[in-house]
């Protein structure tokens, strides 16, 4: 069957269930977001948007659906147990990406294993799309729903309400006896203005309001397109979106942002497009609509740096003027000969003129880099270090994320030279994956002595950002720490200026008390949260 016939099959079944009216009760679903390792309360624990919009469909369709949130609960699985045996689901849904967020995943599964063994447990999300057959071998999965899961969680629903062969549903992978199926692959979403509205009274939104960086503003988020067309060798979108751009109209989105203002009396939006700039004609309608509404929120947004290079200082303007304020850049690294290696099709001088640009106005632009590529050497670390102070010493209004630890994800160029070029050996199971993330090296391509810089510069790099830093700090304690901040920056200066990494004994220690701190500050907010909410 050709694309266009799966595009217009699809949109038939987007049509038929999103004009359906169902009036009975056709059971419960349950929809769980595992915790991700690095959760705390109002700086990243935003909307589970993957739960939020399947929810939404299923909702829509005559489900009643539970969304249970591992983030923001210290009893979730007495939770999970509970609801389970208050009454039996028609099935479990696991949403997850690639590593750390596995482990929780398989927790729950575990839980639900122990209530009810014969319960259907559906994993789905990034992780399970790229790789389906490692997910499915897994004794704590059943199905896997592959790509977007809008249509196909429903189809599914119904399909295991009513008994129906689990053949008749695309986009889905099950097992039969000691055998893996697959069925036919089911088109993307063309149209997303089709897909509803998420119903944010799925969830206990409450728990979800994060904070501008810049600003400390409270916001919300939502998603305004899907996927991206270039072609980055460590980015999951070549083979997950097909380097296909989708994206909502512009009255859509201008819609969207006005609702979780109006409802929720945020004043600021984080937009987690991959590629929220990948058509100007709708970027400058959604600016004017934004202006018309004179909807005065601060809006955040990830950008590529030729986007901006490209635009006049009018669109420049016109952006600032609309609430594009803070804009999330992914340089990715300090070398050029990398960049043109990873093919980011961008330049240094372009991230050099337009910092410089930034530099007179009022926005707050946060730099993205990487480290540990493979045969990454020292010097070329270092040159990213280089560049990442370069950015910040000419733009007071710039800042940097911590330094991320290259991995190869499954659906990359990169992942499948680490395995043909340099004989990466890959995890086949769930648990093996879950250890594969940002935090973790796991790149045999590089030298003992390097993985060692780089999981140290991935540490210091921590405090290369006063603002970022000051944000984790925002409590009773905040002058001490931030004192504390004061006297090892200096030092860490020093160090990154004489080249001297050898001994670092600091570097467990910031480890282990960042993760207390963390532990400790997210377990605060989440008792504040509850007491909130008893009373």
């Amino acid at each position: 069957m050709n694309g266009v016939t799966l595009l217009e099959e699809g949109l038939q079944i987007q049509t038929l269930l999103w004009t359906r009216r169902v009036a009975s009760d056709l059971g419960k679903i349950i929809l769980i977001y595992p915790v991700t390792g690095m959760d705390v309360f109002g700086i990243n624990v935003g909307l589970p948007l993957s739960c939020l919009y399947l929810g939404t469909m299923l909702d829509q369709a005559g489900y009643r659906v539970e969304i249970l949130d591992e983030r923001i609960t210290a009893t979730f699985e007495q939770d999970l147990a509970a609801s389970l045996r208050r009454e039996r689901p028609v099935l479990v849904g696991i949403s997850s990406i690639t590593g750390m967020q596995i482990r929780g995943g398989l927790k729950a599964a575990a839980v639900v294993r122990r209530i009810d063994p014969t319960l259907p447990i559906v994993w789905g999300g990034v992780h399970p799309t790229l790789c389906p057959d490692s997910t499915l071998k897994d004794p704590f999965c059943d199905i896997v729903v592959l790509g977007e899961g809008e249509i196909t969680l429903v189809e599914l629903a119904d399909c295991l309400r009513s008994g129906a062969a689990l053949a008749g549903v695309k986009g889905i992978g099950y097992k039969q006896g000691q055998q893996l199926k697959f069925t036919s692959r089911r088109a993307m979403i063309e149209d997303l203005d089709t897909i509803p509205r998420p119903n944010y009274d799925l969830l206990e939104m409450e728990h979800y309001f994060t904070r501008a960086p810049s600003t400390d503003q409270p916001q919300l988020q939502i998603v305004t397109s899907r996927g991206c067309p270039f072609d980055c060798e460590f980015c999951y979108n070549l083979k997950f979106n097909d380097r296909r751009f989708r994206y909502n109209s512009a009255e859509r989105v201008v819609s969207d942002i006005r609702y979780l203002a109006d409802r929720y009396k945020i004043e600021a939006v984080f937009i987690e497009d991959d590629y929220f700039f990948g058509h100007p004609g709708r970027v400058e309608k959604i600016c004017d609509l934004l202006l018309q509404e004179n909807l005065d929120l601060l809006l955040q947004v990830p950008c590529r740096i030729d986007y901006l290079y490209r635009q006049s200082d009018e669109m420049i303007d016109k952006l600032y003027r609309a609430g594009f304020k803070e804009l999330w850049v992914g340089v990715e690294t300090g070398s050029p000969e990398r960049l043109k290696e990873i093919l980011k099709r961008t330049t240094l001088e372009q991230v050099r003129e337009v910092n410089q640009l930034l530099a007179e106005s009022n926005v707050y632009v946060k730099y993205g880099f990487m480290a540990g590529f493979p045969k990454e050497e020292r010097a070329e670390t270092l040159q990213t270090v280089d560049f990442m102070f370069e950015l910040l010493n000419s733009n007071p209004n710039a800042g940097v994320a911590p330094v991320a630890i290259y991995t190869p994800y499954p659906g990359t160029t990169l992942y499948d030279k680490a395995k043909l070029v340099y004989g990466m050996e890959f995890p086949d199971t769930l648990e093996g994956w879950s250890y594969f993330h940002f935090g973790e090296i796991n790149n045999p391509f590089l030298s003992s002595r390097q993985k060692k810089f780089i999981s140290k510069v991935n540490v210091i790099s921590r405090f290369f950002e006063r603002r970022a830093f000051e944000r984790f700090c925002n409590n009773r304690f905040k002058p001490v720490l931030m004192t504390l901040y004061s006297l090892y920056y200096r030092y860490l200066r020093l160090r990154l200026k004489w080249r001297f990494f050898q001994f670092m004994p600091e570097i467990p220690l910031i480890r282990f008390f960042e993760k207390v701190y963390l532990q400790l500050f997210h377990q605060a907010q989440l008792s504040k949260l509850s007491k909130i909410k008893e009373s």
